[in-house]
């Protein structure tokens, strides 16, 4: 399975059983729509560091790179 597939199971699995209507697309701001709050970044970031063996700065945790399914795929694809 691809890093973003990956992504999107555990996104999907952690956090979108309380939204089963919510049809969630790659790009689609987690954030913004809900999925996740800022607790939601965390376990996110802990998944990533612990998934791929990616050390993620503080600095890094932003919409920018963990704000859509895309941006943490895209993220853990460049620190690898």
């Amino acid at each position: 399975m691809s890093v973003r597939g990956e992504i999107r199971s555990f996104v999907e699995d952690s956090f979108l059983y309380l939204r089963p209507d919510l049809k969630l697309g790659d790009e689609d701001p987690l954030l913004e729509l809900g999925v996740v709050d800022s607790l939601g970044f965390v376990e996110i970031v802990e998944e990533v560091q612990s998934r791929y063996g990616v050390n993620v700065r503080d600095v890094e945790i932003t919409e920018e790179n963990f704000g859509s399914i895309a941006a943490i795929a895209a993220f853990v694809e460049a620190r690898r």
